[in-house]
């Protein structure tokens, strides 16, 4: 990945929450996100003593950091924030710096055949599923009359989906676990 795909990548997100952070939520396939993916599904690697991959048995249900239930694997029981260094944590960094205010990253995986309900009442979010597709319920907040509103769509990688503070998503429907990347706007216009 170049760095011009890592700006392309950036500025596409950048632009989406210009135009519609505050106002409702929408679904954006940035510039460069087939470059750009690779590099948010990595993990730290396990090092040996002389600076060497270390290797692991493929049959191993836990990942290369020997974690169960992360990237890849079954699926796991809650959120994790995502360890600097990586490029989610590098995403979550730039992000930042590029919107003025602070972005926190988390991992999860999204379990197949099953939901996994993402609430942010706060904090505007922007979901990544970085492999595979699910389909994502959106609600938004109660109108004059106490009723909300709902619309469904289908995401697949690459496409990110931001949902305003007040609403949340619902992802389901996944036929594999989906690794997935939530961002935490920290600041809400």
């Amino acid at each position: 990945m170049s760095a011009t795909d890592w700006e392309l990548f950036l500025r596409d997100i950048a632009l989406c929450l210009a135009t519609y952070q505050g106002r409702g939520p929408a679904v954006v396939w940035p510039d460069r996100a087939h470059a750009v993916l690779p590099r948010l599904r990595d993990l730290p690697r396990l090092r040996d003593p002389h600076g060497r991959h270390a290797r692991r048995d493929p049959r191993d249900p836990r990942d290369p950091r020997g974690l169960p239930g992360a990237y890849g694997g079954r699926a796991d029981a809650g959120l994790r924030p995502a360890p600097r260094g990586t490029g989610a944590g590098r995403l979550a960094a730039d992000l930042g710096h590029r919107m003025g205010y602070a972005v926190d990253a988390f991992e999860h995986t999204l379990p197949a055949e099953r939901a996994l309900a993402l609430r942010h009442p706060g904090a505007d979010t922007l979901v990544f599923l970085l492999q595979g597709g699910a389909r994502c319920h959106v609600e938004g907040p109660g109108g004059p009359g106490g009723e909300g509103w709902g619309i469904d769509l289908r995401l697949c990688a690459g496409e990110i989906f931001y949902a305003p503070a007040g609403h949340s998503c619902t992802l389901s429907g996944a036929r594999a676990p989906c690794p997935l990347l939530l961002l935490v706007l920290r600041a809400v216009p």
